[in-house]
């Protein structure tokens, strides 16, 4: 199978050199390296060229600048599309990986091929803070224990437990999915959502990346304690819920798949219409969904912020 790397870079000239290093010294070597970078206003760009030209890789990796800026979710869907390889990596610019990253997950797509996208788990990491933990929800989901899990479509199994970095894509499986695409859907949540759709989402529970954890990341452990910002966040989980009903169809999910799918989108836009509207009484039409929701203390996170204005 032939492998492609891409990556998404903005303003990332702090540490992308650190992580050219560890996907450059892979024990596999990827096929060929994509990088995007979406009008940095560092020198981003600079470093990732010369970096190239110094290793010789000009065969093999390429830079392209975006035009106009197309956002994070945009721009990496945007290198996705450009990838020519049979599995599509994903690779954040400030990380780390393992120097077995490619091999051991290009051997389990191998041998699976029923897989569409494949995750490992992944190591919080933060060398200017040594203290710091990731909260414990996320490390329990992560037991490093080389166990192989398929992720089978469930109540909550919706939610995402992987990180884009993580991930590991068939190309024919993105290409497949590009349909129900929508503008700004991050990959990772996208890739989570319709690999289950397809019944082809599994997790390799073996610490693949070190994922760092700074002021500047685009995924960090935030919260959204917010009316305004909880609704927005609600209406975009509403639009993924439809798309990912289509793409169940697409995919020829079961009744039972079916049936879980359509309840999701039902409880988003209830929770939607509650924060939106401001409406308390549909927190009692919500009570039916709660074996939806990500976990209870959602439902009472949705009651606060009704509150506010």
């Amino acid at each position: 199978m032939s492998v492609s790397v891409i990556m998404a870079t903005y303003n990332g000239a702090e540490y992308i050199e650190e992580q050219l290093d560890t996907i450059r010294e892979q024990s596999r070597s990827a096929d060929e390296l994509i990088v995007c970078d979406d009008g940095s206003t560092d020198n981003t760009v600079e470093i990732v060229r010369e970096y190239i030209s110094r290793h010789g890789l000009d065969e093999k990796w390429r830079v392209y600048v975006n035009p106009d800026n197309l956002g994070f979710a945009n721009n990496f869907n945007h290198a996705a599309s450009l990838a020519t390889c049979d599995l599509v990596f994903f690779s954040d610019q400030d990380d780390r990986w393992d120097p077995e990253k490619i091999a051991v997950m290009e051997k389990i797509m191998q041998e699976h091929e029923d897989c569409s996208v494949l995750c490992s788990d992944y190591l919080p990491w933060t060398p200017e803070d040594p203290t710091f933990r990731a909260p414990k929800n996320i490390r329990d989901k992560m037991p490093d224990n080389g166990i192989l899990e398929k992720i089978k479509l469930g109540n909550r199994s919706l939610y995402i437990g992987a990180i884009g970095c993580c991930m590991c894509v068939r190309k024919a499986f993105f290409d497949r999915a590009e349909q129900f695409w929508f503008d700004g859907w991050a990959q990772d949540d996208r890739m989570w959502r319709l690999a289950q759709c397809a019944d082809g989402l599994y997790v390799l529970h073996s610490n693949l990346v070190w994922h760092r954890i700074h002021a500047r990341n685009t995924s960090t452990f935030g919260n959204y304690h917010n009316r305004v910002k909880r609704a927005e966040l609600f209406r975009n989980m509403l639009l993924a819920c439809e798309q990912s009903e289509k793409a169940a169809n697409e995919f020829s999910a079961s009744d039972g798949d079916m049936k879980i799918l359509s309840s999701h989108t039902m409880m988003m836009k209830r929770r939607c219409e509650m924060l939106e509207k401001r409406k308390p009484g549909h927190a009692l039409k919500l009570i039916k969904f709660l074996k939806y929701f990500q976990n209870y203390r959602s439902f009472f996170v949705d009651l606060y912020c009704l509150r506010q204005s």
